[in-house]
């Protein structure tokens, strides 16, 4: 067993006096340092890049935020005001279509002396006077 450590430790010290080993041991020695300032300053990157990450989106979706509530605002007020002259119309023309409904329904119940009356009154023309017409064929 002595005999086997022994030679096992000439070896060993041979291998050590060997400057082609040496050299090559310190190389992967620089390499194993490079590797990790590498890794180091990737994780490094990596940490910046999670960090600038989330407030560049935040970012994005305020913009898009901003941009639709602009949208719909501005939508909205070029609906209330296309639409504005036609809410001041309404309750003239709904006080005019009670008006025609009363009228229509008055001539409807006219009997025949009052509607020769209205005639002579209405001066109506030719085409509306005469008993073809089917306007005044639906009175009676």
């Amino acid at each position: 067993m002595s005999e086997l450590v022994q030679r096992i430790r000439s070896e060993v010290d041979a291998l050590t006096r060997n400057v082609e080993f040496r050299n090559l041991l310190r190389q992967e020695e620089t390499w194993l340092q490079q590797a990790q300032r590498t890794v180091t300053e990737v994780r490094h990157w990596r940490d910046r890049e999670a960090y600038r990450f989330w407030p560049g989106v935040a970012r994005r979706w305020m913009l898009a935020l901003a941009f639709a509530l602009l949208a719909v605002w501005s939508a909205g007020a070029g609906y209330a005001w296309v639409t504005n002259p036609w809410v001041k119309e309404l309750p003239e023309l709904r006080a005019r279509l009670e008006k025609l409904d009363f009228i229509e329904q008055r001539a409807a119940t006219l009997t025949p002396a009052e509607q020769r009356q209205l005639d002579a009154l209405m001066k109506w023309p030719m085409s509306l006077a005469s008993r073809d017409n089917p306007i005044r064929r639906s009175r009676q």
